[in-house]
């Protein structure tokens, strides 16, 4: 009879963990997305308008014309600490590397280029009804910004809020 009850036991498990994979997966933009013909000049109103800079502008930075994306910022809350990224146009420590496309996917759903799920200290949900062209605009601006070679600070968040895969459910 134990046989049976642990059998089932291991059945309602690997129902439980295939459930749980299945509802917590990135989702990612539509096949059909394509990046826009894109324009520095408007991509700055909507790094302004965006508040980009308020995040992720190093706290410790100087004020400096055009500004450098290191990230650094500490964001506290109940789940512990998340820092801002560098978003800068470095392309090791930075977003220098990435397409447009993984640019949209950051913003608009809230996952990295290699699949993982930001955390919604990221406030992709604010962005989630950006044009692709104020997007494309966005970008293009990003990428005119100096590169920094600071690397992002690690987030400071205990179990089981470190498993980012659980941000999807």
């Amino acid at each position: 009879m134990s046989g049976i009850i642990l059998r089932f036991c291991l059945f309602c498990a690997l129902i439980g963990g295939a459930f749980f994979w299945f509802v917590t997966q990135p989702s990612f933009l539509a096949k059909d997305w394509v990046a826009h013909s894109s324009d520095a000049d408007a991509g700055a109103l909507v790094f302004a308008a965006a508040g980009c800079a308020s995040c992720h502008v190093a706290p410790t930075a100087e004020k400096s014309d055009p500004p450098v994306l290191s990230g650094g910022r500490a964001f506290v809350s109940d789940f512990g600490t998340f820092y801002a990224p560098n978003i800068s146009s470095d392309a090791a420590l930075g977003i220098g590397n990435w397409t447009q496309r993984e640019f949209a996917q950051a913003l608009l759903k809230g996952v990295s280029p290699d699949g993982a799920h930001y955390y919604p200290a990221f406030p992709y949900t604010a962005y989630a009804r950006m044009t692709s062209k104020d997007i494309g605009d966005l970008y293009a601006y990003v990428q005119t910004l100096p590169a920094s070679n600071v690397d992002s600070i690690a987030h400071e968040i205990s179990f089981p809020f470190s498993i980012r895969r659980s941000v999807g459910g």
